[in-house]
Parts: C-alpha cells; sequence; structure tokens
C-alpha cells in the first residue's frame, strides 16, 4: 500500500517524539552519573535549563502534529490522553520553579512524562499502522 504525505509525516513526528521523550529519560538519569564520575564538560551542559529547553521545543510539536494526525484518523481517546498528560508533565517538569518540585520531583515528574510520552508515541504508531492495513484489497488478490 502506498503511503500518503500525511501518514509520512505522521510517522516521522512519532519517530522524533520517542527518540526526544527517550532523550530526556536518559538526560535524567545520565546527568547524576557524569556529575559523579567527574566528567564536568558535558555535564554542565546536561544540566543546563536551555538543554531542557530545547528538548521540550522539539518534543512539543512533534507530538502535537503525530497526536494530531494520528488521533484525526483512528480517534483512539488513549492515546490522546497519553499525550496529553505526557507534554503537561514534560512541560511542568520545566517551567516549574525549581525550589517548588525539588531535584527530586524534577526528575520523577521528568521520567514519568517522558515515558507515557513514548507510550502514547508507540501507540499512536501501531494504532495508525494498524488502520493503513486493506485486508479486503489483499483478500481479493
Amino acid at each position: 500500500m502506498r503511503r500518503t504525505g500525511s501518514q509520512s509525516v505522521r510517522s516521522l513526528a512519532d519517530g522524533i517524539g520517542i527518540v526526544g521523550s527517550a532523550l530526556c529519560a536518559l538526560h535524567c538519569i545520565a546527568a547524576p552519573v557524569l556529575l559523579v564520575a567527574g566528567t564536568t564538560l558535558p555535564a554542565a551542559f546536561m544540566t543546563d535549563e536551555s538543554f531542557h529547553e530545547m528538548l521540550l521545543w522539539t518534543i512539543l510539536p512533534a507530538a502535537i502534529l503525530a497526536f494530531g494526525l494520528g488521533c484525526w484518523r483512528h480517534k483512539d481517546r488513549g492515546v490522546l490522553l497519553l499525550g496529553v498528560l505526557g507534554l503537561v508533565g514534560l512541560s511542568s517538569s520545566v517551567a516549574a520553579p525549581h525550589d517548588l518540585i525539588g531535584e527530586f520531583g524534577e526528575r520523577f515528574l521528568t521520567l514519568g512524562s517522558a515515558g507515557l510520552l513514548i507510550a502514547a508515541h508507540l501507540r499512536n504508531f501501531r494504532r495508525c499502522r494498524a488502520d493503513d492495513c486493506d485486508h479486503e484489497a489483499e483478500a481479493g488478490e
């Protein structure tokens, strides 16, 4: 079956969202390890707020595009719920004052939100791929 432009864009956006969310989770785990290991240059970059914002500005449009195109097609509200919760959590971890949620709270919120976003993108990808399957055309061959 031939892919349409919106299917390719949605698949690309899901891929970017999965990679971006995984980078958020990896960042939360790697930053403390790098600090303990004594590698100050990469650790200094990874603990900078601009890094968090850059990841968020990469993930946010990819998620909105992927979930918007996917949910419009397959109407799975579970994808939308997981995606919205993940995006709100991730945005909150960047926007919330550090003193309010603390280091542990920020990591917990980021890891949990990244997990929700990865689950939403995977579910979206699978639902869209299942909807692209044309069983009637295959049966007629």
